[in-house]
């Protein structure tokens, strides 16, 4: 099973390169898994691939919060408790420049923009107020800081007031506010557990894991893989927690069917 993330280790500048999309399609004829693990919702990440023929036989999405599988059905997800997006925009509001974002299963939402330099991660965003969260189960809150030092300081303020129902996951100039308890290692646990249980798709099976990604709300997916493997550019202490590095997702799954082919450990 190759457990992926998506932006800054397959999507760049908003495009995945030819060069990545056929090596998961081989990944795939091989007879192996390939499973989406990103911070992206439903609907980004449907944006994200259209057009770029990628098909994937599981997803942990919204940072481990939701789990769907090969024909995008919904096999598990978490939301946050009513009233707690109030609670946090009325908060974080005083940080400026900031972004805050809403994603929910049908849809997501942008509630402030004051930082306004453009960026390719969050792409079908709708300009929207709270009222407009009525009857949907929110998943979490996307945060776009203008001033990445302010991470510390919002990290204090999230343990302070919502620690036991919200947690923060970092991604570059990104954090994102999950339910309390998900991570994407989280995700790729439960989505195991949950294939390989009595009445799974591969009941009894032991499936070897290898993660990439390229930040540090990867880290928990690097931990739980039987191999974590950062990109090349991740930031240094990512690296270090990692086995190996990759320069590509194409890279990836070269050396590692090369080596099924032809038994060299050095292919590894």
């Amino acid at each position: 099973m190759l457990s992926t993330d998506m932006d800054g280790t397959l999507l760049f500048d908003g495009r995945i390169s030819d060069a990545d999309a056929r090596a998961l399609a081989r990944w795939r004829e091989a007879g192996h898994l390939v499973v989406v693990n990103t911070g992206r919702s439903i609907t980004a990440l449907a944006s994200a691939l259209d057009g770029t023929g990628i098909a994937y036989d599981y997803a942990v999405l919204y940072t481990g919060a939701v789990l769907l599988d090969a024909a995008d059905r919904v096999l598990a997800a978490r939301s946050l408790p009513d009233g707690l997006v109030d609670e946090v925009l009325d908060v974080l509001s005083a940080e400026d420049p900031i972004t805050i974002f809403c994603t929910t299963i049908s849809g997501d939402l942008r509630l402030r923009h004051t930082h306004l330099d453009g960026t390719a991660l969050l792409t079908a965003f709708t300009d929207s107020t709270t009222a407009d969260l009525a009857g949907r189960a929110v998943i979490g809150i996307p945060l776009h800081l203008g001033d990445p030092s302010a991470v510390d300081r919002i990290e204090a303020i999230i343990a302070e007031r919502w620690g036991a129902h919200l947690t923060g996951a970092r991604n570059q100039d990104f954090m994102d506010l999950i339910p309390a308890g998900v991570s994407k290692g989280a995700g790729l646990t439960e989505l195991l557990a949950m294939i390989t249980a009595p009445g799974g798709a591969h009941e009894g099976e032991t499936l070897r894991t290898i993660a990439v990604g390229d930040s540090w709300n990867d880290m928990s997916m690097h931990v739980v893989a039987d191999v974590a493997v950062a990109m090349g550019g991740a930031p240094q202490d990512v690296v270090a927690a990692c086995d190996d590095t990759t320069p590509s997702v194409a890279a990836l799954v070269d050396r590692y069917l090369a080596y099924e082919a032809t038994g060299e450990p050095g292919a590894v």
